[in-house]
């Protein structure tokens, strides 16, 4: 095993597989990736903005439509990979959806949905491409649940959400006990609360966000790059004896009870 420092963020001649990757937190996982040198395959379900992202990033980044809920279309995706690239070294399976579901009165369209994009759509990633990683015997896979996703009870209608996140979780743990003894390490992180479109109404609504920040010890929104930081790490060789955790990236949110 190296013990060159130096060279632990260098993904230069690996492959990095990234789903929901036309913006926000997706897109920001491609750009660092790819400015370590790998080649970045990003993966969303809007083929414009993807192929637009992928563009932006440059001539080692290629856009892919793809929707994660179909295994088939998922399968499809993989195989081009493959074929393009002989190889697949890394899977950020980033893909989700968020939607407020009252649990004392809920639509089951909503959660069949949620689930279908969180749940499945994470799977059927993981399971697909994890066959080739253990065919290859390397590999590192990077999850994305959330802080709600059993680190945290959050309220705000978002159970469904943070049963679908936990199920993020649980897979982990349960594909590292499978698959680390193949040279595949599945890890995940679970930021709290990020500037991505996804919070943006939160953003946007200063006193829910002022008292957001009053529950985060570091007081401050999270930045993408900070999310991207440690997911890069994770699939770094820095993270060889790594596997089957989660990692929280909330400015210290879920553990810390900050007193003035």
């Amino acid at each position: 095993m190296s013990n060159d420092y130096s060279s632990l963020m260098n993904f230069e001649g690996q492959v990095a597989v990234i789903t929901g990757a036309a913006q926000g937190l997706g897109a920001e996982f491609a750009r660092g990736f790819s400015e370590c040198g790998a080649t970045v395959v990003l993966l969303d379900i809007d083929a414009d903005a993807v192929n637009e992202t992928a563009s932006q990033i440059g001539a080692n980044a290629t856009g892919m439509p793809c929707d994660v809920r179909d295994k088939a279309q998922v399968e499809r995706c993989v195989a081009e990979i493959l074929a393009a690239n002989q190889r697949i070294d890394i899977l950020v399976s980033n893909a989700g959806i968020h939607r407020r579901v009252e649990p004392l009165d809920f639509d089951a369209d909503d959660v069949e949905a949620i689930f279908a994009v969180n749940m499945m759509g994470c799977l059927n990633m993981c399971g697909t491409v994890g066959k080739v990683m253990v065919e290859q015997g390397s590999g590192k896979i990077v999850n994305i649940s959330a802080l709600g996703g059993g680190l945290m009870g959050l309220g705000r209608a978002g159970s469904a959400y943070g049963m679908s996140k936990g199920g993020v979780v649980s897979l982990t743990r349960d594909l590292a006990a499978e698959w680390t003894k193949h040279g595949v390490h599945v890890n995940a992180v679970a930021p709290g609360w990020i500037r991505t479109p996804m919070t943006s109404a939160l953003q946007e609504n200063p006193e829910r966000s002022e008292l957001m920040l009053q529950r985060v010890p570091a007081q401050r929104w999270g930045d993408p790059v900070d999310v991207a930081r440690v997911v890069l790490f994770l699939a770094s060789d820095g993270a060889s004896y790594i596997s089957g955790h989660t990692i929280p990236i909330d400015g210290g949110a879920a553990n810390v009870i900050a007193f003035p």
